[in-house]
């Protein structure tokens, strides 16, 4: 893959502690600098229907809140005593949430909400936002995951092949639209 060049890469499980095992797996091949993992989002779709979704990159507004407002309440206190601690923490936290709604650095979260109806009822699916990928070891690995499915990605056509033959899988992925 390009250097530089991101993609989407998103298999489906029918248990959510396969998910969480590749990922584990693909930790593993970041490790050894044979994928470089941006990030990485789980989508859990019950029986029902209804959707769970875990991001485990974003910064969520609340994490951006407390992050801005401890920074501001020292430098407030140092520069402006006790009051200059509380308007400069509050102003902070203020800007930290906004900054956390405003940045979206992985996957963007229209493409989550798209993968929440892509994902079938009963399963678990793992999206990945990647670059520098060796096919090969991800095909490796893959191939220890049966059952698993490719739902959607990015990737060329070459190397959609290439998973859905270490998938075993036999359905056509959804490929979005340039």
């Amino acid at each position: 893959m390009a250097e530089g060049t991101q993609k989407i890469i998103v298999i489906g499980f029918d248990e959510p502690l396969k998910a969480n095992e590749f990922l584990l797996a693909v930790a593993r091949l970041q490790r050894h600098e044979q994928i470089r993992l941006h990030d990485a989002v789980f989508i859990e779709r019950d029986a029902s229907g209804r959707s769970v979704v875990r991001e485990t990159q974003d910064l969520s507004p609340q994490r951006g809140a407390l992050g801005g407002g401890m920074w501001g309440l020292l430098i407030g206190t140092l520069l402006g005593g006790p009051i200059g601690g509380l308007i400069g923490g509050a102003a902070s936290a203020g800007g930290g949430a906004l900054l956390a709604k405003l940045i979206d650095t992985g996957i963007k979260d229209g493409k989550i909400k798209e993968l929440r109806d892509a994902v079938p009822p009963g399963s678990t699916a793992l999206a990945l936002l990647v670059s520098h990928l060796s096919l090969g070891d991800l095909q490796r690995e893959l191939a220890r995951f049966p059952g698993a499915t490719l739902v959607e990605t990015d990737l060329p056509e070459a190397a959609v092949t290439a998973v859905r033959i270490a998938l075993g899988d036999q359905q056509e992925p959804r490929i979005p639209p340039d």
